[in-house]
């Protein structure tokens, strides 16, 4: 074999193996890896209901919601008719105790879960020793870590004896406080005593 011929063979492998390696290079580069952002969910379903766990086993929460659809391209998770249960962290793991439901019309999770409740909000307590029974509003932000609440509407607290309204309210659902701020009116209910006979 000639050296022209040799250099010739040598430059045409060359070659070949540039574009294969070109070829492989897009093939692992495909664009259907990427997240697609067309406006329609990454997925969703109806009916759903998750429960989430601390590290040691513990039941902290359950949301239920007759529609959920998530956005992966946003990190948004959206609710339909959303309903939170909060349990006791120092209940027993096999029989973990109900604290509190959270309910709303809508819903939005975000990636540092944070809850964004949209529309006839309401926090009802499921322990009979809480004082603080009922929370009413049209919005509020639940942090699902901490159990911190929040709203910047009016907001109407029922407890034992009393209903206050006020204008603002920050609260925590894990200590069973709540704090209304701005014009913030109570009305409490003295229970009558029988005289004694």
């Amino acid at each position: 074999m000639s050296k022209i011929q040799s250099w010739l063979i040598a430059t045409l492998v060359l070659i070949a193996l540039v574009l294969i390696g070109w070829n492989l290079s897009s093939v692992n580069d495909d664009s259907s890896s990427s997240i697609v952002d067309d406006g329609h969910p990454t997925y969703q379903t109806q009916e759903a209901v998750t429960f989430v766990y601390d590290p040691e086993g513990k039941l902290v929460y359950k949301l239920v919601a007759d529609d959920v659809k998530n956005f992966a391209d946003t990190k948004l998770t959206w609710f339909t008719k959303p309903v939170l249960t909060t349990y006791d962290p120092n209940s027993p793991s096999e029989n973990p105790t109900a604290t509190w439901t959270v309910s709303s019309v809508k819903a939005k999770l975000t990636n540092d879960r944070m809850l964004y409740l949209y529309g006839d909000v309401r926090v009802n307590s499921l322990t009979e020793a809480s004082q603080l029974q009922q929370i009413k509003t049209d919005n509020a932000t639940v942090n699902l870590t901490t159990q911190d609440i929040a709203s910047d509407d009016q907001v109407t607290i029922t407890g034992i004896g009393l209903q206050s309204v006020g204008m603002k309210m920050r609260g925590n659902l894990r200590n069973k406080t709540a704090e209304l701020i701005e014009k913030v009116t109570t009305q409490y209910e003295i229970p009558h005593e029988q005289p004694n006979p």
